[in-house]
């Protein structure tokens, strides 16, 4: 059984994420989209690429991180 590189999971569900209906998500005024965002800092890994030398800068929130690393599992 072949097991599938977090990088393709990780890609998966960042496509699965971008496909949501923008009308899924309430309006929000702009002071509190901007909190949001704060709140919502990335954590960068280093990951690497199957057939490659060279690794792959991946940028989450730690939210998303939990959610790829469920899935690799």
């Amino acid at each position: 059984m072949r097991s599938i590189p977090l990088v393709t999971t990780i890609c998966a569900a960042a496509i699965a994420l971008a496909a949501t209906p923008v009308s899924a998500f309430e309006p929000q005024s702009n002071t509190v989209a901007k909190e949001k965002q704060a709140e919502q800092k990335k954590i960068c890994r280093w990951l690497p690429v199957t057939g490659s030398n060279m690794n792959q800068k991946v940028c989450l929130t730690p939210e998303d991180w939990k959610k790829a690393e469920a899935l690799s599992w």
